[in-house]
């Protein structure tokens, strides 16, 4: 069955990226050190409190965020344990060329607005007697939007789970429930997801089953060599519903069912090296995955049940250019997809994306993108299509430039513009040019 237009995860999307930003750039504008250092800030002592739990992103520092104190919250939980955290993403986009139409059919076609609340609340478990660093997050999202096939209205738990390390953290475990998209692959580092008219459908290891937005139960491994840098990441997962993911939330609403119906084992594996930039180094990002997935899904041809689908994937985020010695300059962001077409609407795909981040000396905390995205439909399912007369694309191709400004700490607005061609699968549609504008806000 095909899912191409019930992929909610654009209103995350846009906010990984700006971890790059506010992560890298935290401290990028202070200057030269004075002969005096100045008191440590309060709010880097919050920090710790961040939840560790999203593993394929790097959270954004306390001291990035509006208001870092809030109003003496942040410290008062602190003092117990507590960390909180919570983001809002406020979007709109549409097509310029004027391809408005009823019914609508692809994100952006009419004036589309979706918004978005996350809140992060963490626990520090050493507290009551776990190892090491352990540490507790809940988080949950509120969804809203005026095209509901592309951003499903839900109100959901996206995170409950453990994160602890062991061995100066070259041993770290994730457990409880977690959507797979926070623990691999890097979705969002200069792209976003919600630039495409069809959205994150394009990402092959969410047609394969791996979790977008409800979350699933999860044991996760990693292991790590001593310099930290080479990594095996290993996680047991239940899949996302075969259905689609607006078929998993349908199933899933509040996110802590621990079965739904005809989703199995899905086992996930990573090979990578991560290194951080320094003065002496660039930042690196280099990853080998594989999915297999045990679930049954419908072959196109034979109509069939197959409980053998699979995919890989290779990723590289690289830094090119260090202009200022540190993390900000140009970076590769670059992937290649594939799966088997007897099961997957769209089984392959290419991507390459170069952002820059802290672009102007005088901007430190922007960032600017621009890249490329061709992702193809599966010639089994064509030809299905082509068994009933009806025409399809072969391939979605969307080519974006985007810029995200820091307007305050920790309020950003980014806008992108995006050409799209087939941004339907069936029947056959003009190109599309879509324009977006997005408010995000980081408490």
């Amino acid at each position: 069955m095909l899912k191409m237009r019930c992929m909610p995860y654009s209103m995350k999307a846009c906010l990984l990226a700006l971890a790059w930003i506010a992560g890298a750039t935290a401290h990028a504008a202070d200057g030269d050190s004075p002969a005096v250092a100045p008191a440590k800030p309060k709010c880097l002592d919050y920090d710790r409190y961040l939840t560790r739990a999203e593993i394929a992103v790097k959270s954004v520092p306390v001291c990035a965020r509006v208001s870092p104190q809030l109003g003496g919250l942040r410290e008062a939980l602190a003092e117990h344990g507590f960390g909180f955290t919570a983001t809002s993403y406020n979007g709109y986009t549409y097509d310029v060329l004027g391809h408005n139409a009823k019914p609508q059919v692809y994100n952006g076609q009419n004036p589309s607005y979706n918004a978005s609340l996350s809140t992060y609340l963490t626990y520090d478990l050493t507290r009551l007697g776990f190892a090491n660093d352990a540490q507790f997050t809940l988080a949950a999202q509120w969804v809203g939007a005026n095209y509901t096939p592309a951003n499903p209205r839900v109100t959901t738990m996206t995170v409950f789970a453990i994160n602890q390390s062991f061995f100066n953290k070259q041993l770290e475990l994730e457990y409880g429930f977690i959507p797979g998209v926070r623990l691999f692959y890097g979705i969002a580092l200069g792209g976003n997801a919600s630039t495409a008219a069809l959205g994150p459908s394009s990402v092959v290891p969410f047609q394969v089953g791996m979790s977008a937005t409800e979350p699933t139960p999860t044991v996760n491994v990693i292991v790590r060599d001593p310099s930290l840098r080479f990594y095996n990441s290993f996680a047991l997962t239940r899949s996302a519903s075969p259905g689609g993911i607006a078929q998993d939330v349908k199933d899933n609403p509040s996110g802590f069912r621990l079965n739904v119906p005809d989703a199995k084992a899905l086992f996930i594996n990573e090979l990578g090296y991560k290194q951080a930039a320094s003065a002496s180094e660039n930042a690196a990002w280099l990853r080998l995955g594989t999915l297999y997935n045990t679930s049954q899904y419908t072959e196109f041809k034979t109509g069939e049940k197959s409980a053998d689908n699979y995919s890989l994937y290779l990723g590289a985020t690289v830094q090119v250019s260090k202009p200022w010695g540190d993390a900000r300059g140009w970076y590769l962001d670059s992937k290649l997809d594939y799966s088997p077409d007897s099961v997957n609407a769209i089984n392959k795909a290419a991507q390459l994306t170069a952002f820059n981040v802290g672009p102007f000396a005088s901007r430190p905390a922007d960032m600017m993108a621009v890249g490329v995205t061709k992702s193809y439909y599966s010639k089994e399912l064509r030809d299905l299509y082509a068994g009933y007369g009806m025409d399809s694309a072969g391939y979605t191709l969307a080519a974006t430039a985007s810029y995200a400004a820091r307007v305050l700490p920790g309020v950003y607005l980014i806008s992108g513009l995006t050409y799209t061609r087939n941004p339907v699968f069936t029947p056959v549609h003009g190109d599309a040019l879509l324009l977006q504008e997005s408010l995000n806000l980081l408490f």
